[in-house]
């Protein structure tokens, strides 16, 4: 049966984000199975085997949660906290403006699940396994995976196995192919230059962009081709999100042209 002072002591180590997969083991560890924190002021009701159950908090003074809720700017204020650029008080508020009253913390599927007023599912993440956090790739084991891309219908599968090497998410830019990187704990690499400069186009065309991507998607062209294909039409760089499992393309002028689901 686990205490207060437990899981306190556990809890007092998160800092940001990036600490909390770690204390997700800890307690799950300690006997804790599933646990709500509520926005409001922080206290939580805690849960473990044999219907053992523990109230802890509140943490700060009380703050009010916006009734509407904003999901794309919850996921991306999570997306900060995760990369240690908030701490525990910063993401509570931040939730709470977007609407968030609880999330719910569930250690036996290790996912967190963000809850509206009206109790509504708006969002469930998974966390990471604390192993899958020291991963530390290289650049030339992604070289390695990507040797094997002949054409878009190959990318999925070369997600697939950049993931399961710690990448969480990587811009690549048009002109040259050059790729950025990021996994856990702020780590980060890129990788250099893959072809002379390329012209990108200042004004996009999206239709004709989607027809190379649907081509190339199903085997019609080779990855230099697509990268021309792209300048010819405004696409400056992708961003994929290896959580999220997104590619989305975007202009020279920051806009985004086209996002789209990456199957599994």
């Amino acid at each position: 049966m686990f205490t207060v002072e437990q899981i306190t002591a556990i809890l007092s180590k998160v800092r940001t984000g990036a600490d909390f997969p770690e204390v997700a083991s800890k307690l799950r560890n300690l006997g804790v199975t599933y646990y709500e924190t509520q926005m409001e002021d922080g206290r939580s009701v805690f849960h473990g085997k044999d219907s053992n159950e523990l109230l802890a908090g509140p943490n700060y003074d009380a703050i009010k949660v916006a009734d509407m809720v904003n999901a794309e700017q919850l996921k991306a204020d999570i997306k900060e906290h995760q990369k240690g650029k908030s701490d525990y008080f910063q993401i509570s508020r931040q939730c709470a403006d977007n609407g968030i009253e609880k999330w719910g913390v569930c250690l036996i599927t290790m996912t967190c699940t963000y809850i509206d007023k009206a109790g509504n599912k708006v969002w469930v993440e998974h966390i990471p396994d604390v192993s899958d956090q020291n991963k530390v790739f290289t650049v030339e084991q992604i070289k390695a995976a990507h040797s094997k891309v002949k054409s878009g219908a190959d990318f999925p599968k070369y997600i697939q196995e950049i993931k399961a090497l710690g990448v969480a998410a990587f811009e690549t830019w048009v002109k040259d192919s050059h790729t950025d990187y990021a996994g856990a704990n702020n780590y980060q690499t890129s990788s250099k230059p893959m072809y002379d400069n390329l012209n990108i186009a200042n004004t996009s065309n999206k239709t004709k962009f989607a027809h190379y991507l649907k081509i190339h998607q199903q085997g019609e062209t080779d990855y230099f081709t697509f990268c021309k294909h792209c300048a010819e039409t405004g696409i400056e760089k992708w961003f994929v999100c290896l959580d999220e499992m997104t590619c989305t393309y975007y202009d020279k002028a920051g806009n985004k042209i086209l996002v789209e689901q990456i199957p599994q």
